[in-house]
């Protein structure tokens, strides 16, 4: 399945959280060195990209951090969707996918929270790291996800411990595992599951 026998024709279109750093900070942050020893991405896929997964969708994908290692083991046959709201995001995803000559990634520049130009059923997984509490609308999210996933498909949740962390938002940002699990529940997900994936997030996956 292709980018375009998925999307209703919007090739570039808002996503994802607020980001409020310059590109620099974001790069930073968001790609760092230091982040891969707390979050490495390919452990994670390890243990979220199933196999047979073909089509992904990642709200709130960034940079690419774990959307490009996604379409280099997805492969030419697959697709992986990137929705992020920061076109300054997208930019530094398209960059880094020219230079990874990757060429099964389409990014989208809208709101995660409003209709996505995709059809329904569209995807295998939705994936979403360290974001949903970013959302102005979290339901809402979880709602447009559950219509782009196929019956039986995955999503995941990865965010960040509810706690006082080094790292990341200050607790009272942040959602805690009930919420979450709430939340996906609320949206029609079944099959809710709840674990560590390393010492600062948890993961909450569940099926449509």
């Amino acid at each position: 399945m292709t980018p375009d026998s998925i999307s209703h024709g919007a090739s570039s279109l808002h996503g994802g959280h607020d980001h409020r750093h310059t590109p620099a900070e974001m790069k930073h942050h968001l790609l760092s060195e230091e982040r891969m020893k707390w979050q490495d991405p390919e452990k994670i896929l390890d243990t979220v990209l199933l196999p047979g997964v073909r089509t992904v969708v990642e709200l709130g994908c960034g940079p690419g951090y774990f959307t490009l290692p996604m379409a280099r083991r997805i492969g030419e046959t697959g697709t992986v969707i990137g929705v992020d709201v920061s076109a300054e995001l997208l930019a530094m995803c398209r960059r880094r996918m020219a230079g990874a000559k990757i060429h099964n990634l389409e990014l989208l520049l809208l709101d995660a929270d409003e209709p996505l130009p995709l059809v329904d059923a569209c995807a295998d997984l939705i994936f979403a790291a360290n974001v949903l509490h970013d959302f102005r609308r979290p339901e809402a999210a979880l709602s447009e996800a559950r219509r782009l996933l196929k019956k039986g498909g995955l999503i995941v949740d990865i965010d960040w411990k509810k706690e006082e962390l080094p790292f990341g938002p200050p607790p009272e940002v942040k959602f805690s595992t009930d919420r979450s699990s709430s939340l996906l529940v609320e949206a029609g997900f079944v099959n809710i599951s709840v674990t560590d994936i390393g010492p600062f997030h948890y993961c909450v996956r569940g099926t449509k």
